[in-house]
């Protein structure tokens, strides 16, 4: 059941090709290496394909300058499995469906025979579509085409949509139907009969988490995962000659701003299809290819792809961390991060940083300028659980492969505690217990170190599984806290009114030390007075002209709503986080750790009351 090894090994240069001889075939990706690595070992007849099914991959050998692009299935026929007998492809809507017509006939040939021994019509009518009522005419043809001797032998079946027939659920769940189909495929993985016969099932789905676990458990069921395609393979794409075809004379070359160098390296993070329909779109309606278009055209196409539960951003020029007031250790500490990125240093780049605080402490505007300082785009992760069933992995899914694709790249994942869940999570038949188990798996996965930078923000620390909160994780964290002085109310003033274009005198920065200078401000307080006092000057008619008077009546009207004791446990629950009591404010750094945790106990207890 070999796959031939010229297309197995990839890695290894081709051998001379004399004059007339065809071209050669261009590497295969490197899942498909391993899928035909796995195959070749004969230690498996069923295997998993997960992941970008959905993407366009070499096909055929070049033709015209550049190799040809197609569909999972072609991809199977022409470049996985030339030589196999038949080929079968498999689905709910379609039923048995064949990957040439003379493999059609063949079977249906063979069918006939079938008819006459089991007094049933499948070669007029067709084979049953439903998987159950075919199960036992494809194991009849495995065992046929498993006594052939010649070179018509072996057999591929492929199975789209498995989780439509083995879907994840528990026993007391399933129908009869779905117990068949599990059985069959688990006995089939473990068959010798299937070894011996070179017949080999492959399993074709977007999500692998929506597949039955006793599958996924399985020793005998390979799996490989289709990743986003690399930078290589973008720029072997780009430089095909595939997407000029059809474009009426215009090219990539004469259309285009940018090298296709420098296309490969913006369409990071997008699938060949996709880079296909942002690309022809403008060919085909004469518009040229700049910086801007492919910007903007990734941006709304990797938000869409993640289902709009993603925000794509570029850095932000002119921004970085002297804009923050305050947080002098935690800008310290970001700005070594940020050089070690600049300077390609991945190996000691941490995997992910933990950023507690109260709610208003500037967390989100901290690590916007920070990402932009680092020069990296970033990706928002905000809550994607759905109430679909099977619609929270296959987002999850979806977007572990766009950041994997995407790096370098950082990840910013607001109200972290409740986006990541835990694994004793319950009532929702196991969705959030496997949400929490793929993002464990995926920041616990050392080979991204330097691709991916995880920032989570969370006013609740405490509630973050340990799991995620141990070194080589979030091991890193970063608390921030309101102003601890006067001198620090005072700048968080001066920084806040330079952002909303206002001046603050001597005069009014004094009073603000004074009366404030003793108030825990945050930079939404600050921010909320800014606004009341300029209010007053618009409505006074003097503009962005403030007066003392008119932050003396902003600040005597301030007054903060939210739950002191709430607020209290939030700060405390930062402070137990901690990694480095350097980051820690002085009345904090050297505080007794026990009674820090009696007092987290005791505003736990009051916010629960």
């Amino acid at each position: 059941m070999n796959i031939p090894a010229s297309a197995a090994s990839p890695a290894l240069p081709p051998a001379p090709a004399a004059p007339d001889a065809p071209p050669p075939r261009p590497p295969l990706p490197a899942w498909a290496a391993e899928l035909a690595r796995l195959w070749n070992s004969a230690a498996h007849s069923l295997f998993i394909l997960h992941g970008n099914i959905h993407d366009l991959f070499p096909a055929a050998a070049p033709a015209a300058g550049g190799p040809a692009y197609g569909a999972l299935g072609p991809f199977f026929q022409r470049r996985l499995f030339p030589a196999r007998a038949q080929i079968l492809h498999y689905d709910l809507a379609a039923g048995l469906t064949f990957a040439t017509a003379a493999m059609q006939t063949a079977f249906f040939e063979w069918l006939k025979i079938y008819d006459e021994v089991e007094r049933t019509d499948f070669h007029r009518a067709g084979p049953p579509r439903a998987f159950t009522q075919l199960l036992p005419v494809l194991r009849r043809f495995f065992q046929r085409m498993a006594e052939e001797t010649g070179a018509a032998r072996g057999v591929t079946l492929v199975i789209h949509y498995p989780e439509k027939l083995v879907p994840a659920a528990d026993d007391a769940q399933t129908g009869p139907d779905e117990r068949i189909a599990l059985v069959t495929l688990l006995s089939w993985a473990a068959s010798p009969d299937l070894h011996r016969g070179d017949v080999g099932i492959v399993l074709v789905t977007e999500t692998i988490s929506e597949l039955h676990s006793d599958l996924l458990q399985n020793p005998h069921v390979a799996r490989v995962r289709i990743d986003l395609p690399t930078l290589e393979e973008r720029a072997a794409f780009l430089g095909s000659g595939w997407l000029d075809r059809d474009a009426d004379g215009r090219t990539l070359a004469t259309h285009s701003d940018l090298t296709g160098a420098d296309l490969a390296r913006r369409t990071s993070g997008l699938p060949l299809l996709r880079i296909a329909q942002l690309l022809a779109t403008a060919l085909r309606n004469d518009r040229r290819i700049t910086a801007a278009y492919v910007s903007q055209g990734k941006r709304r196409l990797i938000e869409e792809y993640c289902g709009d539960l993603v925000t794509f951003k570029d850095p932000k020029p002119g921004r970085s961390l002297d804009l923050v007031a305050t947080h002098v250790a935690a800008k310290a500490r970001l700005r070594e991060l940020a050089q070690l990125i600049r300077d390609g240093h991945h190996a000691v780049v941490e995997r992910g940083v933990l950023v507690p605080g109260r709610v208003g402490v500037g967390k989100s505007f901290l690590i916007d300028c920070f990402a932009s300082e680092c020069g990296l785009p970033v990706l928002e992760l905000g809550q994607f659980r759905s109430k679909w069933v099977g619609e929270t992995e296959r987002q999850q899914a979806r977007i572990l492969l766009t950041i994997r694709a995407l790096g370098p790249v950082i990840v910013v994942v607001d109200e972290a505690d409740a986006v990541f869940g835990n694994r004793s999570a319950d009532g929702d038949s196991g969705v959030s217990s496997r949400v929490f188990a793929a993002f464990a798996a995926h920041l616990g996965d050392s080979s991204l170190r330097g691709r991916e930078l995880w920032i989570a923000m969370t006013s609740r620390p405490d509630l973050m599984a340990i799991d995620l909160k141990r070194q080589g994780r979030f091991g890193l964290c970063v608390p921030l806290f309101p102003a601890q002085s006067a001198d620090e109310v005072g700048q968080l003033f001066a920084v806040i009114a330079k952002v909303q274009g206002l001046t603050l005198g001597e005069p009014l920065l004094a009073y603000v030390r004074e009366v404030l200078g003793p108030r825990p401000l945050t930079g939404s307080d600050v921010e909320s007075v800014l606004v009341r006092a300029r209010e007053r000057a618009v409505l006074a008619g003097r503009g962005d002209a403030l007066e003392l008077a008119d932050l003396q009546t902003a600040v005597d009207a301030f007054i903060d709503p939210l739950d002191e004791n709430l607020l209290a446990l939030q700060e405390l629950a930062a402070v137990l986080a901690c990694s480095d009591r350097r980051f820690l404010p002085e009345r904090y750094a050297h505080a007794d750790r026990t009674g820090l945790r009696e007092a987290y106990e005791t505003a736990r207890r009051l916010v629960r009351a």
